[in-house]
């Protein structure tokens, strides 16, 4: 077998240190599996976020996979997504919040595996695991894609799909076929046979009218029938750039060093949520009623994953003013006491009440970073007091 989905049974790869394992992760059907997971009755129907039934008003921003069996498709008008599924459930306005709150949180478990991470949009990510894969995987990535998989649904309740390749551009369309919920796997031998009979618009940033144009001026629409060309000259010779950029996709050429865009892209563990509004027992809830379960969540996977964190980072956001406000303390040494954390998450918690007095709270995020595994065969501190109590 040239290349894998989903879960194969066999390992029939080496490894070598040139080799490099880029993981494409994208989450299927996101705004609607969220709009699910917070309704579970809405399982097996097909759903849209966006458009009003009964107007037949507005655009899909994006549908379930129930839906799309019936050719409803992102970008199409309500009207049109309605005609096609009669039954559709439409979700007029999405709750936006949520949607960027659950994605922060995974991509927080995604950041966690490495410091090649970088955030491509609210649903998808690029990751560098080519250490990973190498140390502890030794050169088979679909355990840890598995791995990955497991603790984002376990978190968050949500699937996603994988791609794994030698570079981004090949990780992406990989992970394109085989969803939802799976995982593909293309090996750099085995990227012209996976890539021969998939149209020219599965490769990115072909889009419909350069797609369009390959097809009336060149007859062209697989990516099989550019291979068949041979040399880089005659690819060149046929589409003149672009037949360079061809080129490179079907030998394996691209990108494989996975930049952050931002400081997110350093590696930390965190967990955040929007409560503005929730109320508990009859009463709004508060920041200090939140903070508990987030703390504790934080501290467990940071565990988990055998770390111990140097710095403690609270991040606030206001409700009057949408003002971000941060507050960090670092110890000189690294730590996995959840006793600590706690306690310096409600003191940075203070030091921001005090210094925006009279402030109201919408979200609250809890982060630990500065990050160094344990060594295995030293045991976590907690388990100290465990032992001897």
């Amino acid at each position: 077998m040239a290349f894998y989905q989903h879960e194969p049974k066999t390992n029939l790869m080496t490894t070598t240190t040139t080799k490099q394992f880029v993981f494409h992760v994208d989450l299927d059907a996101f705004f609607a599996a969220v709009e699910i997971r917070e309704n579970p009755s809405l399982k097996g129907k097909p759903v849209m976020v966006g458009g009003e039934k009964e107007t037949k008003r507005g655009v899909v921003t994006t549908c379930n996979y129930e839906a799309r069996k019936y050719g409803v498709r992102s970008g199409m008008s309500a009207k049109e997504a309605i005609e096609l599924c009669p039954e559709i459930i439409c979700i007029p306005r999405g709750n936006y919040s949520l949607y960027r709150q659950v994605s922060d949180n995974i991509m927080d478990i995604l950041n966690s595996y490495t410091e090649q991470f970088r955030r491509a949009s609210i649903d998808e990510a690029y990751l560098n695991l080519t250490e990973a894969v190498v140390k502890k995987w030794h050169g088979y990535p679909i355990p840890l894609a598995q791995e990955i998989k497991k603790e984002i649904y376990e978190e968050e309740r949500i699937t996603c799909s994988i791609g794994i390749g030698p570079n981004t551009t090949i990780a992406k369309i990989a992970t394109s076929r085989n969803k939802p919920d799976g995982i593909t796997y293309v090996t750099p031998k085995a990227i012209r046979k996976f890539l021969a009979p998939l149209p020219v618009k599965a490769i990115s940033g072909i889009g419909p009218k350069t797609a369009e144009r390959l097809k009336k001026k060149h007859q062209i629409t697989t990516i099989g029938q550019i291979i068949a060309l041979g040399t880089e000259f005659e690819m060149i010779r046929k589409f003149g750039r672009l037949g360079s950029f061809f080129y490179r996709v079907i030998s394996g050429k691209g990108r494989t060093i996975i930049e952050p865009k931002s400081s997110y892209g350093a590696k930390s563990i965190s967990k955040g949520r929007t409560f503005y509004g929730e109320l508990f027992d009859g009463e709004p809830l508060t920041v200090e009623q939140v903070l508990p379960k987030l703390i504790t969540q934080v501290y467990e996977r940071t565990v988990k994953k055998r770390f111990r964190y140097k710095t403690i980072t609270l991040d606030v956001r206001f409700q009057r003013t949408f003002q971000n406000v941060s507050r960090s303390k670092s110890f000189l040494t690294a730590n996995d006491d959840f006793e600590r954390l706690r306690e310096t998450t409600f003191e940075l918690l203070n030091d921001i009440q005090k210094d925006f007095e009279g402030e109201v709270i919408r979200k609250v995020a809890v982060r630990v970073s500065n990050l160094q595994h344990e060594d295995p065969l030293q045991k976590p501190l907690s388990e100290f007091f465990t032992n001897a109590s």
